[in-house]
């Protein structure tokens, strides 16, 4: 709305300040912001707290990964994926491991850490987080990780804070640490939780009754425990998006959603709780999708607000 000189005037303590409230309240990427000019993209680089995404790949080297750090004040974005077998290059465990160690030196800064995609045959050892990971908000796990699971997780129940709110997991390992008492504090606070396993787990994991502030809840193949009536399960009353994946709805039955505003079950587990009087009440859902070749437990689903509705079963 301004003009170019105008806007170039605007003192650059400002523009950072427009920039981290901008971010704050995610409506806009950090990356589209630093592409509209070469001003905002040196603001953005020198504001603490503006995300920068460190990327490990196979070809990257030590020395580069020193000289992103270093060449940055903001928060850090690492990303770990190392299925880039299109660019010719040869996976080598050394430089890998190397690149990785330095990116930990500076693991106080990462923001995110997303763990795309691991060294091919679990080339890899000895990883390990070498500063406490007190400004961590989201990670992503993907299945694979399987020695570093442990020092991962250890180091995450043992030093972030309660700016951990995203959780992407695959590997089975790192969910039952959100189940110990170490792990709780996570737990807590948590706004988001996607729980996408490859396998069905053999021992149920009760980890509802700690969800305390969880708005979006994903889960595929978690195996959970028959839980009470009465059973205190505060994710009730805060979530506003559910996607349940052959995973038990027993939890559900008799219960009211006030804040569900969508809702899909598919092959649902334990649907035969939901009999007469267990009624499941979604006041304000407007998108609903039901899939199962049962769908008599689907007459038991309150949904006074409804406005999509998608049905899918043999029957």
């Amino acid at each position: 709305m301004l003009s170019p000189s105008k806007a170039n005037a605007i003192p650059v303590e400002i523009l950072s300040e427009i920039f981290l409230l901008a971010l704050q309240d995610r409506s806009y990427n950090p990356g589209d912001l630093a592409l509209v000019c070469w001003r905002w993209h040196a603001i953005m680089l020198s504001t603490p707290g503006i995300y920068s995404q460190l990327q490990i790949q196979r070809a990257t080297q030590k020395e580069m990964v020193r000289a992103f750090i270093q060449g940055r004040k903001t928060s850090l974005v690492v990303v770990i994926d190392l299925d880039d077998k299109g660019d010719g290059n040869v996976f080598n465990a050394e430089n890998f491991h190397a690149s990785f160690m330095a990116a930990s030196q500076a693991a106080s800064r990462w923001s995110h850490i997303y763990l795309i995609s691991p060294p091919p045959h679990g080339e890899y050892n000895d990883l390990q987080i070498l500063q406490p990971l007190v400004r961590l908000e989201a990670i992503q796990l993907r299945s694979g990780f399987n020695k570093f699971v442990e020092p991962l997780m250890t180091e995450i129940c043992k030093s972030t804070s309660p700016n951990l709110t995203t959780m992407y997991l695959e590997d089975p390992v790192a969910l039952l640490y959100l189940v110990q008492p170490a792990g709780l504090h996570i737990t807590h606070s948590l706004t988001t939780l996607q729980i996408l396993l490859p396998n069905r787990m053999d021992s149920p994991v009760d980890i509802l009754p700690h969800l305390q502030r969880l708005e979006t809840f994903e889960s595929c193949r978690l195996c959970l425990p028959i839980y009470p009536p009465d059973a205190s399960l505060p994710l009730i009353h805060t979530l506003q998006s559910l996607y349940l994946n052959s995973v038990s709805v027993q939890w559900m039955a008799g219960h009211v959603f006030p804040a569900l505003q969508r809702c899909e079950i598919i092959y649902p587990h334990h649907a035969d709780t939901m009999q007469a009087l267990q009624h499941v009440s979604m006041p304000t859902c407007s998108f609903f999708l039901y899939d199962s070749n049962d769908l008599q437990p689907l007459t038991q689903f309150h949904l006074p607000s409804l406005v999509n509705l998608h049905v899918k079963g043999r029957q």
